[in-house]
């Protein structure tokens, strides 16, 4: 069956106005996690190495806690890694968008007797 109309939308957390965390914002820091490095995650978001930094610094300063900490130099040549608050704050946002999902097929199913 062919969906006529749908209703989109994305889950974005503000604080004073100010970006938090969106889906973007959210695959990075899991990126980051997953490969260690700011690096590696923007390549494979297709996003530049300064955007991605940008993103950071400004999850970080809004943030009450630190959520990405960048690890210089060393043998193996630093990297980056997600705290355990900033693994929380991922979790936690991962569980609002399924339930903001279920909310939206929910207004949908609604939807059908208000639009043929």
């Amino acid at each position: 069956m062919h969906k006529v109309f749908r209703i989109a939308g994305d889950i974005a957390i503000e604080k004073n106005g100010k970006l938090f965390l969106d889906k973007k914002r959210v695959a990075l820091l899991r990126l980051i996690h997953s490969t260690g490095s700011i690096l590696s995650a923007s390549k494979k978001m297709n996003i530049s190495y300064q955007l991605a930094w940008t993103y950071i610094k400004e999850i970080n300063s809004i943030s009450p806690l630190p959520v990405v900490i960048r690890q210089r130099g060393g043998v193996n040549g630093g990297g980056a890694r997600i705290t355990s608050y900033g693994l929380t704050l991922i979790r936690n946002f991962l569980m609002m968008e399924d339930k903001h999902k279920a909310c939206i097929a929910d207004l949908e199913n609604d939807m059908k007797s208000c639009f043929f």
